[in-house]
């Protein structure tokens, strides 16, 4: 079949070059052929489509990554971890929504014993962008709780997608000095992206599910340094209202502290929009529930704006530890 010719319909072509194809040309054939019939023949198109869609997927990466960090509490004024205190904790299973449509599910864990804690947040893309984008991550925490403040001990994070995974391993030494471990290696640019005494003290991502609450049992009211092994920001929560919600398809129905959440960049993530419309904004909001008879403050809801649309992360099922577990585990295949 010989090819399609196209004729724009706002500029005539000149003698010796092609006229510029614009969306809404129309081809030889009388037959009207928008963006997308163009895209399809022009490589450069694809290029373009293809950069978007890996942009979108970075952005939502990103988007989602940080609705999963934003904290939940253990509040220290319900009850004190005894040394001796047997395991406890609770599992949810939630999933994520972006402008109306779910982009992702997964399940987050968090169990106690003693003074130590492990946390484990699962999380894989859904809906339409899993066909387009297939990428599952999951971030597991472990530490210590030392009175008022956690001292984590290691943070891994694992991602696939589109068959591509890469790991990462933060190891923390007693002074709270994470050391990096990255595979595939991180290039140059990146490994300085934040420097050491910006990465001290700090939390992993995962680790703000479980910070110690003041003596007046508010979760809210706090800043939390959060280092990923790429980026670092702040977390400030402050105390918003007290709210009555129904989370989707039921899975938390009843009272639960709003707080306002703002985030602020320190280090290797300035460049990224959506931490720019975060910091810009005052409308990010998380909502922390009491489970467990009161022992846990955990995340049930969090609403956020992003690039891409404004995002909830929802809980669609909340349960203790040891009730029903194995439904959250991702399938194998």
């Amino acid at each position: 079949m010989a090819p399609v010719a196209y004729l724009s319909k706002s500029a005539p072509s000149s003698p010796g070059r092609s006229a510029p194809v614009r969306p809404g040309a129309v081809r030889m054939d009388g037959k009207a052929c928008g963006r997308a019939c163009h895209d399809r023949e022009n490589p450069l198109a694809m290029d373009r489509a293809m950069h978007e869609r890996k942009r979108t997927g970075r952005n939502l990466a990103l988007a989602l990554a940080l609705a999963a960090a934003i904290g939940a509490a253990l509040p220290a004024s319900a009850k004190t971890v005894e040394p001796e205190a047997t395991a406890e904790g609770v599992l949810a299973d939630y999933t994520v929504y972006i402008g109306g449509l779910i982009v992702a599910e997964g399940s987050m864990k968090a169990s106690l014993e003693g003074e130590s804690y492990r946390l484990q947040n699962r999380l894989g893309s859904a809906g339409l962008p899993k066909k387009f984008w297939d990428a599952r991550w999951t971030m597991t925490s472990e530490g210590r709780v030392d009175g008022d403040k956690l001292r984590p001990s290691s943070f891994a994070f694992t991602s696939t997608e589109n068959d591509e995974t890469k790991k990462r391993l933060l190891t923390y030494n007693d002074a709270g000095m994470p050391a990096l471990s990255f595979d595939p290696p991180l290039s140059p640019e990146e490994r300085e992206s934040t420097l050491p005494f910006e990465r001290k003290g700090t939390l992993d991502p995962v680790s703000t599910f479980l910070v110690p609450v003041a003596n007046d049992g508010n979760p809210c009211n706090r800043k939390l340094p959060v280092f990923d092994g790429k980026r670092r920001y702040d977390l400030d929560l402050t105390f918003d209202r007290i709210d009555t919600i129904t989370t989707r398809d039921n899975g938390y129905s009843g009272e639960a502290v709003r707080c306002k959440v703002r985030i602020t960049p320190r280090a290797g993530m300035e460049k990224a929009k959506l931490t720019k419309t975060m910091q810009q904004r005052d409308d990010t909001r998380i909502w922390l529930a009491p489970v467990d008879s009161g022992k846990f403050y955990f995340p049930v809801r969090v609403q956020m704006r992003t690039p891409i649309g404004g995002a909830v992360l929802d809980v669609v099922r909340l349960r203790p530890l040891g009730v029903n577990t194995a439904a959250a585990d991702f399938p194998s295949n």
